[in-house]
């Protein structure tokens, strides 16, 4: 027996049980032929896709429905009536859960005229554990007239562990300009998740000196469904989760994953050098200690092709390094140097694209 659908409403509250942490045994359910890839025509559709009720078509083409697929070459259309309800469905590879939050996506799109007139669309989906079982009505589009493709998200939590999920063009309002008033197109289904809200959370290098732009922003994901997608402060949605070259100031962090679910940070990015300089010292103490063990400079500054060099008083190299934060650690060859003074030469280009060098003197103590 047919349950009316209705928007189920309550659903957000089921989220303020879920943790963030993305559990090893969440479920990912995906379909057999998720975008409805098969040879087009009147009440067929394509495998592991099932008739459970009517005659629904494999479309484009099909009682002139000339829609482009979402995904694809192909999708299914369904029109239902009073009397008459078309509905497909498939068997899951593996049951779903008793009371676990599940989000299952897909696009759909209305056509005013499918053989008859229609008047809106309306998808049920329906659980059971037979083909074209309606057990449990487990969500509800609602009415919708839109005849471009847009993405829906089923959120819904079942009361047994069904294995079957059909798809039903369902009158949920009487129509007026036929008896067959219902009509809807469906593409491009994702797989059957478990709803796990996303939550985000940003990692900041900051800005070198006041004058530069090489500030850094990496974002993380904790729950969600991969792959994510991320933005910062409202621009381009990109999948590289890290942001460079960045001015000093605040930033909004932005995260959706791949039913849609999105969440949000803000952070900033500081400078806590106003000047830009690069800084060596005038000795360094290699000890052992885990206080000035190593000679190398203090940047303060957005600096690139850097070159290091220290010679003994006889003029021997005993250190180069085209690594800022790769200093000498006072021994050469695996062999402490003696205590003495060494001669250093540092050349680097710094932010504002000029070239120096630095000479002087560090005298390494013991």
């Amino acid at each position: 027996m047919f349950l009316r659908p209705g928007i189920i409403y309550g659903m957000l509250c089921c989220w303020l049980f879920l943790t963030l942490c993305i559990r090893v045994n969440a479920q990912h359910i995906t379909f057999g032929n998720p975008s409805m890839e098969g040879r087009r025509g009147k009440g067929i559709v394509p495998a592991p896709w099932f008739i459970a009720a009517g005659t629904p078509d494999t479309q484009p083409g099909v009682f002139d429905i000339k829609l482009a697929p979402s995904d694809g070459n192909s999708y299914i259309g369904l029109h239902s009536g009073k009397d008459f309800l078309e509905s497909i469905g498939q068997e899951l590879p593996q049951a779903l859960r008793p009371h676990v939050n599940y989000v299952l996506s897909f696009d759909m799109a209305f056509t005013a005229y499918y053989l008859y007139p229609a008047c809106y669309g309306n998808l049920a989906v329906y659980g059971g554990n037979t083909p074209g079982d309606t057990a449990e009505l487990l969500w509800s589009s609602g009415s919708f007239t839109q005849t471009y493709w847009k993405r829906y998200h089923a959120v819904f939590r079942p009361v047994a562990a069904w294995r079957y999920i059909s798809l039903w063009a369902y009158p949920d309002a009487p129509c007026n300009k036929s008896q067959f008033g219902i009509a809807l197109l469906i593409d491009n289904l994702s797989a059957i998740d478990e709803l796990l809200l996303p939550a985000v959370r940003a990692t900041v290098k900051d800005c070198s000196c006041g004058a530069v732009t090489d500030g850094r922003i990496t974002l993380h994901v904790n729950g969600g469904v991969p792959p994510f997608q991320y933005r910062l402060d409202n621009g381009r949605w990109q999948t590289d989760s890290v942001f460079t070259d960045l001015a000093s100031g605040p930033h909004t962090g932005e995260i959706k994953d791949s039913h849609d679910f999105s969440a949000g940070v803000d952070t900033t990015v500081t400078s806590p050098w106003k000047n830009c300089l690069v800084v060596l010292p005038t000795a360094f103490t290699p000890n052992h200690d885990g206080q000035n063990d190593i000679f190398r400079p203090k940047v303060y500054d957005a600096i690139r092709d850097y070159r290091l060099q220290v010679y003994d008083r006889w003029g021997k190299l005993v250190f180069i390094s085209q690594l800022p934060e790769s200093g000498w650690d006072g021994t050469f060859n695996g062999v402490p140097s003696d205590v003495q003074s060494y001669v250093y030469i540092c050349t680097f280009t710094d932010g504002r694209q000029e070239q120096h060098l630095l000479k002087g003197s560090v005298l390494l103590l013991r």
